[in-house]
């Protein structure tokens, strides 16, 4: 397995050279910039647009041209999908999230493994999350040699994108978000389910007065029957926001809530940490993790019989 990964990598870089190479030769225009009013490029696959020819000449004069350094690696990619479903994704399991999801799991972990691990899991997730959000290529120069870089740009976390955390499990997502987006705008809905009926009751709800012009994260660690979830989106879409401008972020998920969620808001992106087989007769998702809100804040219930 070294060896072949040794192989794929020589291959990927020797094509690299090669793609270098012809990149500063004459018999390559692709490579070169010279468009009136807009200068195209492409790197790591992904078009970007230049405001003027002038902004893309200060980068080194008439001669200017983009060899992209990082021609080699793959263009940037959104989460895998779930088999079956065009719109919800599941970030990609390692050693590592298995180990998160492991002390998470584990029901003899203490709230502080715990809070750590779901923090550490939250920012993955996140992380995730933002990619299913419409960047803007951009192009920046940097500070060796006036080299030009090809990215992207978030939304303005501040007037473009809104994090709505389902109270209060989802307060240990939303409060990460802040920290990796400073000045984003939250909001908060409290949706209780009925533990007898599973059907879920709005008790609290604080939105930002322009949501609906904005891209919105709706968070919660879990998405057992789906009908938190379906409840909290009806919610946005009648404040106004569109159902394609939501992206809903949970760890995990039972099939049912997410097939529920599907059905009913089609055009909402779904973004999971781990999928489990399902639900037991309580509408608990096994194997789960228990009570998220209770053991992120170190709320325990008392014990019953099961649990012991």
């Amino acid at each position: 397995l070294n060896h072949a990964m040794r192989g794929t990598w020589s291959s990927r870089a020797a094509a690299w050279a090669r793609r270098s190479v012809s990149s500063s030769s004459p018999a390559a225009p692709a490579r070169r910039i010279a468009l009136s009013g807009c200068v195209a490029a492409v790197a790591a696959g992904v078009a970007t647009a230049f405001p003027s020819e002038a902004h893309a000449r200060s980068a080194g004069g008439d001669g200017w041209y983009v060899k992209p350094w990082n021609s080699f690696q793959a263009a940037p990619e959104t989460p895998d999908t779930v088999p079956g479903y065009e719109r919800v994704h599941v970030f990609r399991r390692t050693n590592y999230t298995i180990s998160l999801f492991t002390t998470l799991r584990d029901r003899a972990t203490g709230t502080a493994a715990f809070t750590e691990a779901s923090g550490k899991l939250a920012g993955l997730l996140l992380n995730e999350a933002l990619a299913l959000l419409p960047f803007t290529p951009t192009a920046v120069v940097t500070p060796v040699d006036g080299a030009t870089y090809l990215g992207m740009r978030l939304p303005d976390p501040e007037t473009e994108v809104c994090v709505v955390s389902v109270l209060r499990a989802a307060d240990s997502i939303s409060d990460v978000a802040m920290r990796m987006l400073p000045g984003v705008s939250v909001g908060k809905l409290l949706i209780q389910r009925d533990e007898k009926t599973a059907q879920p009751t709005l008790s609290y709800c604080k939105l930002p007065h322009d949501i609906a012009s904005r891209k919105v994260l709706l968070v919660d660690p879990m998405l057992a029957t789906g009908g938190s979830a379906v409840a909290a989106i009806h919610v946005l879409r009648e404040a106004g926001v569109p159902e394609q401008a939501i992206v809903f972020a949970c760890l995990v998920a039972a099939p049912e809530g997410i097939e529920r969620v599907v059905k009913a808001h089609p055009m909402v992106r779904v973004i999971v940490g781990e999928v489990d087989r399902g639900l037991n007769a309580k509408k608990y998702i096994v194997p789960g993790l228990g009570d998220m809100g209770d053991r992120f804040y170190n709320t325990p219930s008392a014990p019953t019989p099961s649990s012991q």
